[in-house]
């Protein structure tokens, strides 16, 4: 079993009500519906970060294609 820690954060009185009530309409207490929450913010970022690295490659993988494309029969004779 994973360690626990504490995570504490301020919010309003009117988010805690209505999260509150998501939580109830979900049949989830109020933290574990903010622990899902916040897992799924997690991995939506970590998609969005490797969809971003992937481009970035896809990129750079390209434009050493590109270069390298001229270069495939220089000095090869048949």
């Amino acid at each position: 079993m994973e360690t626990q820690a504490l995570f504490s954060f301020r919010v309003t009185k009117p988010f805690v009500d209505e999260t509150t009530q998501s939580a109830k309409l979900a049949g989830l207490s109020r933290s574990e519906y903010a622990r899902r929450a916040i897992e799924e913010m997690n991995q939506r970022v970590m998609r969005e970060r490797i969809a971003v690295l992937s481009k970035q490659l896809s990129a750079q993988s390209l434009a050493v294609n590109e270069a390298l494309d001229g270069t495939t029969t220089d000095g090869l004779h048949a």
